[in-house]
Parts: C-alpha cells; sequence; structure tokens
C-alpha cells in the first residue's frame, strides 16, 4: 500500500495523549480536516454494520471538557496553519493539493449531536475560528440525522452555519427494512427523513451515504429506487441538498460480512444515481480495491 493511501485511510481519532481533537487527510474534504471527538464514551444511537469504531476497548473519558477541548483545538491549528503538521507521519505523505485546512469537522466515536454540551460546543470553536481569522476554514457536521430538531442542536447547527457551515447528513437506506437491517437503530426511520426535509428547508444540506456489500450482496435495484425517491421528496418539497457524497466502506470492520464495493459497482451505483438524480452532483469515494 503506498503512503499517499495510508494518509487517507489512516483516520483513527487519536493525535498524541489529546482526548477530544485529532487531524486526518479527509477524502471528502480534500485536505486536511480537524476532526472534534464529542463521543469520548464512544456512545452513539447507531449501530451501524460497517462501524470501525472499537466499542471492546473502555474509553479514556467519557466526558465532555470544553476548555481543554479547545485547547487541543488551537494546539493543532498552529500546526495546520504553520505547516509542522506535514512533517510528521502520515501527514508528509500528503499530495502538495492537501496540504491545506479544509474544515474543523464534529464527528467522532458517535453521534455528535446527542451531547448535551453540543451548541456549547460549536460556539466555542466558531469564536476560535474568527480569533484566529480562519474565514475560509468551514464547520462541518458529520450527523446521523437522527437529532437534528432537537432544540440546543439547532442553536448550534444556527451557529455553525454562521461560520462557513456545511452539515453532512446521513441516509443509508431507501427503505424501512434497509434502514434496520444496515443502521441497526430504534431512531425511527421516518423521523430520519422529516429531520432530512426541516433541515433541509432551512440550510443546504449534504447527503452522505455509504452502500456496501452485506452478506455477499449490494444494494439492490429496488431499495436504490426507493433511495431516490426519498431525495426526490425532499427536492419536490423545496428543499436544497448540495449534493451526494457517495463512498462505501474504506478500513475493516468488526463484521466480516460488511465489505466494500467494487469500483465498477460504486462507479454503476453513481450511475444510477445521476439518472434517477440528474439535478444532483454525485460525490464518488471509493474503497480500497485491493481488499475489495
Amino acid at each position: 500500500m503506498s503512503e499517499l493511501i495510508k494518509a487517507h485511510l489512516d483516520h483513527r481519532r487519536v493525535w498524541r495523549d489529546f482526548i477530544y481533537c485529532y487531524p486526518v487527510i479527509s477524502r471528502r474534504s480534500q485536505g486536511l480536516s480537524l476532526g472534534v471527538n464529542l463521543n469520548p464514551d464512544k456512545v452513539c444511537n447507531f449501530d451501524c454494520v460497517y462501524c470501525e469504531v472499537d466499542r471492546a476497548t473502555p474509553p479514556r473519558r467519557r466526558d465532555i471538557d470544553p476548555d481543554l477541548l479547545v485547547e487541543e483545538l488551537a494546539v493543532l491549528l498552529d500546526l495546520a496553519t504553520g505547516g509542522e503538521i506535514y512533517q510528521v507521519p502520515p501527514f508528509d505523505s500528503a499530495l502538495p493539493a492537501h496540504r491545506r485546512l479544509n474544515d474543523i469537522a464534529f464527528s467522532g466515536d458517535g453521534e455528535p449531536t446527542t451531547t448535551r454540551l453540543f451548541a456549547e460546543v460549536v460556539n466555542r470553536v466558531a469564536q476560535l475560528k474568527v480569533q484566529r481569522g480562519l474565514d475560509s476554514v468551514k464547520l462541518v457536521l458529520i450527523t446521523d440525522s437522527s437529532r437534528l430538531q432537537a432544540p440546543e442542536v439547532m442553536e448550534g447547527l444556527a451557529t455553525l452555519m454562521a461560520h462557513q457551515g456545511e452539515i453532512w447528513a446521513k441516509l443509508d437506506a431507501g427503505t424501512e427494512a434497509f434502514y434496520r437491517e444496515i443502521c441497526r437503530s430504534r431512531v425511527p426511520f421516518d423521523r430520519i427523513l422529516d429531520n432530512l426535509l426541516v433541515t433541509a428547508l432551512r440550510w443546504p444540506i449534504l447527503i452522505q451515504t455509504l452502500f456496501l456489500e452485506w452478506r455477499g450482496k449490494g444494494p439492490s435495484e429496488a431499495e436504490l429506487e426507493a433511495y431516490c425517491g426519498r431525495l426526490e421528496h425532499i427536492l419536490d418539497r423545496g428543499g436544497q441538498i448540495q449534493a451526494i457524497q457517495l463512498y462505501t466502506v474504506a478500513r475493516p470492520t468488526p463484521e466480516p460480512e460488511a465489505r466494500p464495493l467494487r469500483h465498477v459497482e460504486m462507479d454503476a451505483l453513481a450511475a444510477s444515481l445521476r439518472s434517477h438524480l440528474p439535478e444532483l452532483p454525485v460525490e464518488v469515494y471509493y474503497g480500497p480495491e485491493e481488499w475489495a
């Protein structure tokens, strides 16, 4: 495996002895992304078959300390803006075009919107970004779409979107049955769909979709048509969808039957989505072909 591939596949949410913040070279950001882990306790309201989070190892910390989180992020911002981070493996293998700070992303080892401190942390991070004069750096929420209408989450989203924000909202299924099988969540599928619609009526959203080979099969044609129908409904109601981020499994998972789709399969899915939804850009992010 080349050093460049290593840089893009090394998405461990670990940086030295930090608890909350970590850097990655992100395929979807096409640059350096500074992650903010709001779930150090590894608790999530989804149990996706493809999730690579190690929940067998106890977490080092379960609470969120906003002061420490901001301190860690400030250190990473210094390393990123000064360029020192590109002298450290695996970031020293990043392409010149990717040696730029693209975003600060709220993500981590669970669903970031489940923490009661979500709005406070977003506000603190936005203030830090302003203080550093980093107007072009995005604030990104990577979410499973389960709590987008919670009052404290909407408060945080208002701050996020006022500071070059983007909402990357998960939708991995078109039908209730497939959602239950892949995402394995107790959150009703109808709530996910309603959250996506209501949010898209207020702000533009990006739909992030992971399709995979599960138990020897990829998504069926009927499932794909149902998925497209969900997005068509949002658009027909006036919702704003910036693009579809179509990706597959990139790293080994605890479920051996959760495997990446091959490049040719991803290309076929992307072509189908573009045919059904010609108004939406479809960005494709492949898994490692040598593993698939």
